[in-house]
């Protein structure tokens, strides 16, 4: 079958794809989902932590796959695996983009906010004092990322998220048209996606266009609230 590696998007960590993994193992595919540096269990300190870093840990796992991979980036994991497919394009055999952002080269996830207006995260998200952290509030978890969730999911997500390296979404990434522009490119819209509305996912689809382009009536994490239909969209991508 194939090798899918799953990378978790801001303030999450490999568990988000917990009900999506098993899924994806028991029709043959060989599953990998890493703790991006800082996140999950990993002990990195998130204020020390840059794209670079982000980046080579991908790229580890990407190294010790033995066929070119499908990469699947959710969130803010968007310029991750962007710049991935840069710099490991000979090991990756398709992008997916799920509810991401895909910034062009030069760009950094701030300069790609066209119909942003509307996310949650302006409400919810908290900086740290000297700025290199942010959080989101516990109330704003549910109506931001898992509006479709039921409460005991909501529960077991705020007691696992962690914060976030506000230097990640600042950071531009570099890319060439004949490394990551080669890629095929799939995207993922989630239509009532309350951190990255709507309009912002068909900003990306119109800049950098993705074949195919699917729709989940889901929220900001279908891979809580819908893991059998994502894990099947996923499939159909090999």
């Amino acid at each position: 079958m194939a090798t899918y590696v799953l990378i978790h998007g801001a303030f999450h960590g490999a568990w988000c794809w917990d009900r999506v993994k098993p899924l994806l193992e028991a029709k043959g595919h060989l599953v990998l989902a890493p703790d991006l540096p800082s996140h999950g269990e990993d002990p990195a300190r998130p204020e020390d932590i840059t794209l670079d870093d982000y980046v080579l840990r991908v790229g580890s796992v990407l190294q010790k796959t033995t066929e070119p991979v499908i990469l699947v980036g959710h969130s803010l994991a968007g310029v991750t695996i962007t710049q991935a497919g840069e710099n490991y394009s000979e090991r990756i055999s398709k992008l997916v983009y799920l509810t991401a952002a895909i910034p062009g080269n030069g760009q950094c996830r701030l300069d790609v906010r066209d119909g942003y207006e509307e996310s949650n995260l302006e409400q919810f998200r908290r900086q740290s004092e000297d700025g290199k952290t942010m959080t989101v509030e516990r109330d704003g978890v549910k109506p931001t990322f898992y509006g479709d969730c039921d409460d005991a999911t909501v529960a077991w997500v705020v007691e696992r998220l962690s914060p976030q390296a506000t230097i990640i979404p600042k950071t531009p990434v570099s890319t060439t048209p004949n490394r990551w522009g080669r890629l095929p490119r799939a995207y993922i819209q989630c239509t009532e996606d309350r951190a990255i509305p709507l309009k912002n996912q068909e900003y990306f689809c119109s800049n950098h266009p993705c074949d195919p382009v699917i729709k989940m009536h889901t929220s900001h994490s279908p891979f809580m609230s819908k893991p059998q239909a994502l894990a099947d969209h996923l499939h159909g991508l090999r």
